[in-house]
């Protein structure tokens, strides 16, 4: 089956089981794409991931329930185009045509999440709902861990979560890393699958560590823990805003004008976190020491089976 296709740069997709969405479209080629379809008819939504800059070919596909002109603002303005869609089911597109009717997913085949997970490939589904954070947490003696990934339903603007009870499948340092990955692969694909955890793994260290890199040698300690998925909740992310709030206030408590006090407080800010958690000044050294002493997280591959099993251990989505 071939129908019409159009990417979403955020993420955001109906679930696939009957959720409604409403959203207007700017871009007069994709509005385009919505009137040739047609109201009555499907159409393919699909991720288009930031980090990667290309299409995600799993989505969902969505009925066109409404199509209607009106404007953007209440003050008047420009004329836009407003679609509302329901899901109907995970769909997988082989290939995309452009042409110029408009942009068309080839080949497509109906996606079951439920199957898939017993099958032996487990998935976590981010249809219908947007991860806005999470957190993990491990008994006294760094055991028993727990990973929770909170947001939001779309449609209804409730809280939602999944929960997965790790056990001692992984360390508390490496559970932190697979906390983050979860999130971004969610955000990027609308999906988690054990190949995008890895690679989510592996980008979400990368920015950690060059915030560690960056913050130390530019003494720009705002800058611990920031990755294009978030802020990392961590000893070392919460120390650097709170010593910087501090040494701030100390700085024009003695005179200095606000850009120096700036100033001044970032270096010490920086010198006392460094020298409080004992990570080295050399360059190389003090990103990885920053990344798994101040921010407790664990950068080394880990093996696909053991993320296929950390997959298993949370829901296919909010609302199992």
């Amino acid at each position: 089956m071939n129908v019409y296709a159009i990417p979403i740069v955020n993420g955001v997709l109906p679930r696939p089981d009957g959720g409604v969405l409403q959203g207007v479209f700017l871009d007069p080629f994709f509005a385009n794409i919505l009137k040739s379809a047609g109201v009555g008819n499907d159409i393919l939504l699909f991720p288009l991931s930031a980090d990667d800059q290309r299409a995600y070919p799993v989505g969902v596909l969505a009925r066109i329930e409404d199509l209607w002109m009106d404007k953007i603002s209440q003050d008047g303005g420009a004329m836009a185009l407003f679609a509302r869609v329901i899901g109907r089911e995970r769909s997988k597109a082989k290939s995309f045509s452009l042409s110029n009717e408009g942009l068309i997913a080839l080949d497509l085949e109906r996606i079951d999440i439920h199957e898939l997970r017993s099958s032996g490939y487990p998935v976590i589904c981010g249809a219908g709902w947007h991860p806005s954070g999470g957190y993990t947490t491990f008994g006294s003696n760094r055991k028993d861990v727990e990973i929770t990934i909170y947001g939001f339903d779309l449609e209804t603007g409730k809280d939602v979560a999944i929960v997965g009870y790790l056990g001692k499948e992984l360390e508390a340092e490496k559970a932190h890393t697979v906390e983050h990955a979860i999130i971004r692969s969610l955000k990027n694909y609308s999906m988690c699958t054990p190949k995008t955890l890895r690679v989510c793994m592996e980008r979400e260290t990368e920015e950690l560590k060059w915030s560690v890199e960056f913050g130390i040698a530019k003494k720009l300690p705002e800058v611990f823990g920031v990755t294009r998925s978030g802020i990392c909740g961590n000893p070392m992310t919460q120390m650097a805003s709170y010593y910087l709030s501090e040494e701030f206030k100390n700085q024009i408590e003695s005179g200095e004008n606000l850009l120096d006090s700036l100033t001044t407080a970032r270096k010490k800010t920086v010198s006392r976190l460094t020298n409080e958690m004992d990570i080295s000044s050399r360059k190389g050294i003090r990103e990885l020491q920053g990344l798994k002493k101040g921010m407790f997280h664990d950068d080394t591959p880990e093996e696909m089976k053991i993320l296929r099993r950390v997959i298993t251990k949370f829901p296919a989505n909010p609302w199992d």
